[in-house]
């Protein structure tokens, strides 16, 4: 199990889970989902929404206004109000210019101003989102500014210019001569009614700048992801346009590959001063071969800032990841939204495991452990036991039974109850225990202290007469694989031996083993708590950092918020443990609260672990008596 931390941000759980929800809630799509990205998009061939990192520097409120406003855009605007086939048709145009970022960014800009206009106007509340957008992003848009300026980056300062006059509420702004040229075609946008209106207005702004501008934008300001499926598309389609050049590629038939190298150069490829373009979009030259259109080049310096144009992506395993349970989830009737375990559990196996016939070593070092408790065990049961009494003998006040000898209500009530009746019926504990143990391979340090404090719990819940149950969990990493992914819960206390006194060795079989899928466990053990008769449930997590399963990584996060979420909506209360080594660090304190909200407890070190969760054993007991 390791910490996994993306574009230098662990995930907030709670506001991804609450961005998701807004995105289903307004696209109307309860297939959809939601993603994190370098740029805010919507893939309609996918139904995937992304929200941007651009927002991850600003305060919480700000942040999540950002946030809103690029679920509103896309989610509402996109997925509802742009026309899509005229979208793509447009951006293939734009696509063959040597302006084609600088062009793309441009519509993608135009396009959304002409969505938020639509949504204030139907969603009124959503003013406040897209004011705080527009600050944020015009102080952005000043700064980046002058830094083009300095670097003497032409087009990235008209775009800048573009955006803070689009954006001014003051008559007086400032400008450059090219700027003023096509500033009043622009002012259309806020008239335009449909995707075609910003078509028109993109292409008269095209036919303005194209001989101006021989140089293309360098930086990416807004991206389109799709753009690199038109990319595939348009080298692919068999309706291509012809091709310049009508020669071929003679004999290829006849060659030997071992024996003889391909031509790997088309003349037109090559890239002249006018057009550093990729190779890839300039396939409509070149010759009719059997050479494949997108075969490798040196990279370029304008390379990355043209591909950015379209979609920057996440870390390639993650993404091919959420690609490939897209299209299992697509072709399988076990779709996310219907799978028991949660849609970042997909392909998942579970293997139940008994304990074992205890051994002589379990039994001596169990022996040891629960000697180092001992003391610990007792004083929690006295406490217990002393306010179960209390509570049983507690007198109750009534208008008839025995005379109370608190005569001040006489003075003090208008209608005083001077008499008691003492508690016969016995006081119980109606509560149950589930702990969970992660087994994942990073607890090979900690885990015999972590079987302390189980045998803690289990000592004292066993003498109170209080059912539980213990279990490890793992997944096997070494047999995992996209179409199967085994997970083991072994569980070493069962409820229906829980009080027996010779089970207590079985905890000594739990040891660290490989991957940790939290999120999946923490649902299977809680359908089995739910349907538990006992008042008071309660499910304990051991674990030393997060989740970390293939596929899994920073959904581990997510997926392990979601389910102790609905664990908590079944009455159950969740509480993890996190065993820190180090100091307390920011990042796991976020990382707890993020997933178990304020429902958890750190210990610095092994040894404080098992001195933090005997007060915390002790509330949990307490709470419970009826």
């Amino acid at each position: 199990m390791k910490h996994v931390v993306f574009n230098n941000k662990k995930i907030d759980a709670s506001t991804f889970l609450q961005m998701e929800n807004l995105s289903i809630s307004l696209s109307k799509d309860p297939h959809a989902f939601l993603e994190f990205d370098f740029q805010a998009y919507f893939d309609d061939e996918e139904q995937k929404f992304t929200v941007s990192h651009f927002w991850d520097n600003q305060e919480h409120l700000a942040q999540l206004n950002g946030l809103k406003s690029d679920v509103y855009l896309k989610a509402l605007g996109n997925k509802h109000h742009t026309d899509f086939k005229e979208f793509k048709d447009t951006l293939k145009e734009l696509h063959e210019t040597h302006l084609k970022s600088f062009f793309t960014q441009l519509y993608v800009l135009l396009e959304d101003i002409r969505l938020e206009e639509i949504i204030v106007r139907q969603r009124p509340g959503t003013r406040q989102l897209f004011s705080t957008r527009k600050n944020i992003y015009r102080n952005y848009f000043k700064s980046q500014f002058k830094a083009n300026e300095m670097r003497n980056f032409q087009l990235d300062q008209l775009y800048c210019l573009i955006y803070l006059s689009l954006t001014s509420t003051q008559l007086t702004y400032q400008t450059n001569e090219q700027l003023e040229e096509v500033l009043p075609i622009l002012f259309q946008t806020f008239e335009a009614k449909k995707t075609s209106d910003i078509s028109s207005i993109i292409f008269q702004v095209q036919q303005r700048l194209l001989p101006i501008y021989k140089q293309d934008m360098i930086h990416t300001y807004f991206g389109f992801l799709p753009l690199n499926k038109l990319a595939d598309t348009t080298s692919c389609n068999s309706k291509a346009k012809e091709l310049q050049n009508d020669d071929e590629q003679e004999g290829l038939e006849e060659r030997n590959s071992e024996d003889e190298k391909l031509s790997t150069w088309h003349r037109e490829s090559k890239n002249n001063e006018n057009d550093d373009n990729f190779l890839r979009f300039e396939v409509e030259s070149g010759t009719k071969t059997a050479i494949k259109a997108n075969f490798a080049r040196e990279q370029e310096s304008q390379d990355q800032a043209i591909g950015n144009a379209f979609g920057s992506s996440k870390q390639g395993d993650h993404k091919d990841s959420k690609q490939t349970d897209a299209t299992e989830t697509a072709n399988s009737s076990n779709n996310s939204h219907q799978n028991p375990f949660g849609k970042y559990n997909s392909n998942v196996s579970i293997q139940y495991i008994s304990p074992k016939q205890q051994t002589i070593d379990e039994k001596k070092q169990y022996s040891t452990l629960s000697a180092v408790v001992s003391k610990d065990v007792k004083e929690l049961r006295k406490t217990i036991e002393k306010s179960l009494e209390n509570k049983q003998n507690a007198p109750s006040d009534k208008y008839y039974g025995r005379l109370n000898k608190k005569w001040i209500k006489l003075f003090t009530e208008d209608k005083p109850k001077m008499f008691y009746k003492k508690q016969t019926e016995s006081k119980e504990l109606d509560a149950v225990f589930y702990l969970l143990v992660d087994c994942s391979g990073s607890m090979f340090n900690k885990m015999d202290e972590v079987k302390k404090s189980v045998i803690l719990f289990h000592e004292t819940l066993k003498q109170l007469k209080i059912s539980h149950s213990i279990s490890g969990f793992w997944e096997d990493a070494s047999n995992a694989s996209k179409e199967n992914k085994p997970n083991i819960l072994h569980q070493v206390v069962p409820f229906s031996q829980s009080l027996y006194p010779s089970t207590g060795p079985n905890i000594m079989q739990l040891h660290e083993e490989e991957d940790n899928r939290d999120g999946l466990m923490i649902r299977i053990v809680s359908e089995e708590l739910a349907k538990r008769p006992e008042k008071h449930k309660f499910l304990l997590v051991f674990t030393d950092g997060e989740p970390s399963a293939l596929d899994y990584f920073q959904d581990g996060i997510i997926d392990t918020h979601e389910a102790v979420k609905q664990a908590r909506k079944l009455g159950i209360e969740v509480i993890g443990t996190f065993i820190e080594e180090d100091e307390h660090q920011d990042e796991t304190v976020q990382l707890m609260k993020n997933i178990y909200q304020h429902h958890f407890l750190i210990a610095s070190g092994t040894e404080d672990l098992r001195l933090q969760l005997k007060p915390l054993l002790k509330k949990l007991l307490l709470r419970s008596i009826d």
